[in-house]
């Protein structure tokens, strides 16, 4: 587990794969999983500047700020995040089975309002 920061979410990978938040106790409370999709390319970058929608992304997200009636889960989750672990997954089927054992029993990943059928 890693301590739940900027500077270690940035050194993240932007693959596919799950991610789990833990509080301070170290007990999990929520789990994910990013794609690790490809965007459109976009400005001047020579090299395609291409966005990646991998763990990198789905972490750094929590640091956004959120519209809570589209996101009700994340209000109370980022206060309860301390620690981090990410397992970089590249297929599909392997990532959403793990993801659904990771999610198992986590305080955060039980709300059904959240419009993501957690």
């Amino acid at each position: 587990m890693k301590l739940f920061n900027r500077k270690n979410v940035n050194k993240e990978s932007n693959k596919g794969g799950v991610y789990a938040f833990y509080d301070k106790a170290g007990k999990r409370i929520y789990a994910g999983r990013a794609s690790g999709k490809v965007g459109e390319p976009w400005g001047d970058n020579p090299n395609g500047g291409r966005f990646r929608y991998g763990l990198r992304h789905r972490l750094q997200s929590y640091y956004q700020k959120d519209d809570y009636s589209e996101h009700p889960t994340k209000e109370s989750l980022r206060n309860d995040i301390e620690f981090y672990k990410i397992r970089e997954i590249a297929n599909k089927k392997l990532r959403r089975s793990t993801e659904k054992q990771w999610k198992n029993g986590n305080k955060h990943n039980h709300k059904k309002s959240d419009g993501h059928g957690h």
